[in-house]
């Protein structure tokens, strides 16, 4: 018989702590229902020049509550379901965070089936191919200005509608660690005037391989090459992402890293009143655990793209640095529940060099502190 417990190995894998901390509240003639939730009020402010005048950056209150559904079928197939609501109660000063804070509630939506040593095959709104690799350095990042590969709804970067996926955990038994990930996006809109058309078609492709010592390494890659019409479109056209990431944990330390690529993806493109066709993002992080309920963590973040001007690169001007900037958390656990956290941001971008410099953009490049709490139920 099937162990009905595979499916708590490989879904949780890569996913939230949130997740993995889930709470079992229904077991009964192989149905299995487990429940997650959690509740982070959390405000920002910025500063520059002045470290005790400060400018509200807006409440970046967030909720997560999750289900998730483990059912035997037979002795060759289970059944499972991810639901996930995840509102944001942004009312940050910058409209274009704001507005994508609010976009949409429903972060996961999927169900599937678990055929065994021959992987899971799932449909619905899902992670997409990217945030495989995002994810092990995604935590150590605030939500307080736009970063290229944290939003969803943007092909297959992050949380996606419409994505067929396929796992296989040990790829068949054969090669104990790795992990294989194949994914299909049907189609995206965009409603941006620079990106106005139907993509359909997206492929992603994933190897993940994880040590038993700690180390774990993903890399992942999508392509997008067809049209509203699904005609085959010039390829200078073709959407086309990749990203790399590592991690490693060892005792009470943990350290992760994440490159990642992108071209003609939409949204993250448009900073500063200016659009981006290209764009690279390095990424890396670490943490340690005092194991006094103290933690803390370091991140640092530098992003570039090339500029657009009417559609076409502009060639009198070298890459832009767009994000660039060190984030530091310090959480404090008072009890399994209840967590207090500290952020620092401080910004390496140089407002000088911003292009239409104006209020926004100038908290953009000020140094900023947030003060929350989370709580997990």
């Amino acid at each position: 018989m099937m162990n009905r417990n595979s499916l708590a190995i490989f879904i949780p894998l890569l996913l939230s702590s949130s997740v993995i901390n889930a709470k079992e509240i229904y077991n009964k003639n192989g149905q299995i229902v487990n429940f997650y939730g959690k509740i982070n009020p959390l405000y920002f402010y910025s500063y520059n020049n002045h470290p005790l005048k400060f400018n509200s950056l807006g409440n970046y209150t967030n909720l997560k509550i999750g289900i998730i559904t483990k059912s035997y079928i037979n002795d060759f197939v289970s059944g499972y379901m991810h639901i996930e609501y995840h509102p944001k109660f942004s009312s940050s000063y910058n409209e274009e965070i704001k507005n994508s804070f609010n976009k949409n509630n429903i972060s996961l939506s999927y169900v599937g089936l678990d055929f065994g040593k021959w992987g899971e095959i799932d449909y619905g709104r899902s992670y997409g191919i990217l945030y495989y690799p995002k994810k092990f350095t995604e935590s150590y990042f605030d939500n307080t200005e736009t970063i290229i590969f944290h939003k969803d709804d943007n092909f297959l970067n992050s949380r996606a509608d419409d994505v067929v996926t396929y796992k296989n955990k040990d790829i068949l038994g054969y090669f104990k660690g790795f992990n294989i990930i194949l994914q299909h996006h049907n189609y995206c809109k965009n409603d941006e005037s620079h990106l106005d058309k139907k993509y359909n078609d997206s492929w992603g492709a994933g190897l993940q391989y994880n040590s038993e010592y700690g180390f774990k390494i993903v890399g992942c890659t999508e392509i997008n090459p067809y049209d509203e019409d699904k005609n085959l479109i010039n390829k200078k056209d073709w959407i086309k992402s990749y990203g790399l990431g590592c991690y490693y944990s060892f005792k009470n330390t943990t350290v992760a890293s994440f490159y990642g690529h992108s071209k003609n993806i939409e949204r993250n493109f448009t900073k500063f009143n200016k659009i981006y066709k290209t764009l690279d993002s390095i990424e890396v992080s670490g943490k340690y655990n005092f194991q006094n309920g103290l933690q803390a963590s370091i991140g640092y973040i530098k992003t570039f793209g090339k500029e657009l001007v009417n559609g076409n690169y502009n060639q009198q001007s070298r890459s832009n640095t767009l994000n660039n900037h060190i984030n530091l958390i310090m959480t404090y656990n008072f009890s399994k529940n209840f967590i207090f956290n500290v952020h620092y941001k401080y910004n390496l971008l140089n407002k000088h060099t911003l292009f239409d410099v104006n209020k926004n953009f100038f908290d953009d490049a000020n140094n900023s502190i947030g003060t929350g709490m989370t709580y997990n139920f």
